[in-house]
């Protein structure tokens, strides 16, 4: 710990000692996590309305939409007969979701909301 940490431990116990944590609103309540501290503020009540009536942003709504494709993709391939045109098939509705996958990545407010592409060679490999 540096100098400044130790100050800042020993304050604080010496606040809590005293009793200066004792008379805080919502003492003894669970912490209101309905707002998003880090969140644009320019965007915060467009959300709320969203959020308020049911819906989210479109890249969160394109998200589950990416995500049910790419299960019904993995079930109709386990459910799929072994033909060459079967799996020609799979790998272009493969190529189609990673586009889109792209598309909804340019969208997204940060990279770590991103989705990974997939690799049909590897999906089918998995499948045998």
């Amino acid at each position: 710990m540096d100098q400044w940490e130790n100050i800042a431990e020993r304050k604080i116990r010496e606040a809590l000692a005293e009793g200066a944590f004792d008379n805080l609103e919502g003492k003894g309540r669970p912490l209101d996590l309905s707002e998003d501290p880090y969140q644009d503020p320019s965007l915060r009540m467009a959300h709320r309305l969203l959020r308020n009536n049911g819906f989210a942003p479109a890249w969160i709504e394109e998200a589950k939409d990416l995500e049910h494709a790419i299960e019904k993709a993995r079930r109709d391939l386990a459910r799929a007969t072994a033909g060459q045109r079967t799996l020609d098939e799979f790998r272009e509705r493969i190529a189609e979701i990673n586009r889109r996958i792209l598309a909804h990545n340019l969208k997204t407010p940060s990279t770590q909301f991103h989705m990974r592409p997939l690799d049909a060679e590897d999906l089918i490999a998995a499948q045998s």
